[in-house]
């Protein structure tokens, strides 16, 4: 776990050296904005996401994969983004009961997790898939993308439910592979990653965050 910026953490690691990246991006008050009452513009946030993802790429293994959350308000940038630079897999569809902002029309209930790869042959559910191995996965192992049965209960000092991000790790990590969240916040990847085997780097910006990050995940 590293007190440090998202691109200036990504720029540290190594070229392929990552199994599995999952991350949160900040809405607001971004790494490149030095004074917190800067209003950033959309293109300087799609420059910022663009910059990072790449950064991303390099340091993701040809098998690993990556996995963006994204309220309904950015989904289609990041669909154009991992587009361009990775291969995009699947979007799933969550139940996020944890959104604060609601519409005066229709409720937000759902967010959305691009899932994508570095390449065409990747790892998933413990088996290799793509276009260089005849070996399939069981149709009895596939999910749907929609996941409506995210419960509501958060763990203490958590954003999201511990399943969410144990159901992510299961499905495109081995016992031992590094995970990344290059925006660690409250932890929450990590305290999984602990739990389930994996090995975590986290980078946080906010030294405050970073410290109780820290203690969750040492404690759990």
């Amino acid at each position: 776990m590293f007190l440090t910026k998202c691109l200036d953490g990504l720029k540290r690691l190594p070229d392929e050296s990552i199994d599995l990246i999952i991350a949160d991006p900040p809405k607001d008050n971004w790494d490149t904005i030095t004074e917190p009452s800067q209003n950033n513009t959309l293109q300087e946030y799609y420059q910022w996401n663009q910059a990072w993802l790449y950064e991303s790429h390099r340091v993701l293994k040809n098998t690993g994969s990556i996995y963006i959350f994204s309220p309904w308000q950015y989904s289609g940038m990041y669909q154009g983004l991992l587009g361009n630079i990775f291969n995009i897999q699947s979007r799933i569809i969550w139940r996020n009961q944890f959104l604060k902002n609601q519409n005066s029309t229709w409720a937000d209930e759902t967010s959305d997790i691009w899932f994508a790869t570095k390449s065409d042959d990747f790892l998933f559910k413990q088996h290799p898939i793509g276009i260089s191995t005849i070996e399939k996965i069981d149709t009895h192992l596939i999910e749907s993308n929609l996941w409506l049965d995210i419960p509501r209960i958060v763990e203490e000092g958590g954003r999201y439910p511990e399943k969410l991000f144990s159901r992510i790790i299961g499905s495109s990590s081995f016992k031992l592979n590094w995970v990344l969240d290059p925006f660690m916040g409250c932890g929450d990847v990590g305290v999984v990653c602990k739990k389930d085997g994996r090995r975590f780097i986290g980078f946080e910006a906010d030294k405050d965050r970073m410290l109780l990050s820290m203690k969750r995940i040492d404690e759990s």
